[in-house]
């Protein structure tokens, strides 16, 4: 399994999404599913990137610190 960190630019938002998946495909699959239920409907996603993929054995992390990335 891997965790996977993304970001997606919605309207002028840049929105970091986490995703564990056993691969590519499905994590990005996973990302539309995912924003479809936090949204309801699913927004208007202008740009997807994919920014950290770790191997996932027993423990994992990211940290998110929305400050420090909306300086990219």
């Amino acid at each position: 399994m891997f965790l996977y960190r993304f970001e997606a630019t919605i309207e002028s938002r840049i929105v970091p999404i986490v995703i564990l998946a056993n691969d590519d495909e499905k994590a990005f699959k996973l990302v539309d599913t995912e924003l479809e239920k936090f949204y309801v409907k699913k927004p208007d996603v202008k740009e997807l990137l994919m920014y950290e993929k770790k191997k996932v054995s027993q423990s994992g992390g990211f940290v998110l610190d929305l400050e420090v990335l909306s300086k990219r």
